[in-house]
């Protein structure tokens, strides 16, 4: 018996071209059109025509809670839920985005016990995979994604003890290795970004970041003139903006200039106490609530001090926000 195709009229790979087309607010919709279609949808080859198309949309995933996971496209449309990650619930992991499009759960802490375990998510097959585990369990470490590479500084142990070594996972090759990291007495990781193909590591209630540079393989160390006590950043147009526990308003780190300045009229609370959490969206610095609007501000344009409500009304409490290109 011969198949039907796609759409009728059309030969299939110009049926694909159209419907790669389709915005992915409407992708639950069309998928009830016919097992065909939804197959399509749901296909690794799915995704490879919507780039071929140029049909990439930016999508934010939010991890919600420590198990619960919410979708959102760039007008603020719900799309739905990623599957929780396998495995026990852990917390003070890592979230960090691989290859353009898949996020990759890191580490963490499971009922006091520091874990190894790597997950990644592919959305064009809406599944979670194991990938291989970290040489050192951790938990409460800095990370960021360089240059492909994956990195995870310090953090600790099941013991409680501070790691003194970091790790870098190649995508490729699906393997991890440790790496120097330098060492400071009392170093608390805050978090980690990249910057011009550079990794910088920012200390909790330190003055100093340090600077990895992947193609050199050295560290150099850079005096940021202040004390940082950071709980909650994002990096957005090339810029970290941060909240300090000890410093009102919204910090912000110009890397190339090695230059600090705040933003003063930006709410840390909303209505219930609660504080807010830093995320980015539409290229846009957001605070996240629990039960009400997300707020969104433009810091490069003169208005920053506006922020607006977005559609976005997320239903847990500490937000953790990344964007894939799917």
């Amino acid at each position: 018996m011969v198949e039907s195709s796609l759409i009728p009229g059309l030969v299939d790979n110009v049926a694909e071209l159209c419907l790669s087309r389709v915005p992915r607010s409407s992708f639950q919709i069309i998928s009830q059109v016919c097992w065909r279609w939804r197959r399509f949808l749901r296909s690794e080859h799915y995704a490879a025509v919507r780039k071929l198309t140029g049909s990439v949309e930016e999508l934010m995933c939010v991890l919600v809670s420590f198990e619960s996971w919410e979708v959102y496209d760039g007008s603020g449309n719900k799309l739905g839920c990623i599957p929780p990650v396998p495995g026990p619930l852990k917390v003070r992991s890592g979230l960090v985005v691989s290859d353009g499009g898949k996020i990759v759960f890191i580490g963490g802490r499971y009922n006091k016990t520091a874990s190894a375990d790597v997950y990644e998510f592919n959305p064009a097959t809406n599944r979670w995979r194991k990938l291989a585990d970290m040489n050192v369990p951790r938990y409460s470490f800095a990370y960021a994604e360089v240059e492909g590479l994956l990195y995870v500084i310090r953090g600790y142990s099941t013991d409680d003890d501070s790691i003194l070594n970091a790790e870098v996972y190649n995508p490729k090759t699906n393997q991890w290795g440790l790496m120097d990291c330098p060492y400071r007495p009392n170093f608390i990781p805050a978090f980690a970004f990249s910057f011009n193909s550079k990794l910088f590591v920012v200390g909790k209630k330190s003055r100093f970041i340090d600077i990895y540079d992947p193609r050199k393989k050295t560290w150099e160390e850079l005096d940021s003139g202040q004390t940082l006590d950071v709980y909650s950043y994002t990096v957005v147009s090339n810029k970290v903006y941060f909240f300090d526990h000890n410093k009102p308003g919204l910090g912000a780190f110009d890397p190339d200039k090695n230059s600090w300045s705040s933003v003063l009229d930006v709410p840390s609370r909303n209505e219930h106490g609660l504080r807010f959490c830093l995320g980015q969206w539409n290229n846009k610095v957001t605070l996240f609530p629990m039960g009400s609007e997300a707020l969104s501000g433009d810091l490069v344009e003169e208005d920053a001090s506006r922020w607006r409500a977005t559609p976005i009304i997320l239903s847990g409490y500490h937000a953790t926000s990344v964007l894939i290109n799917f």
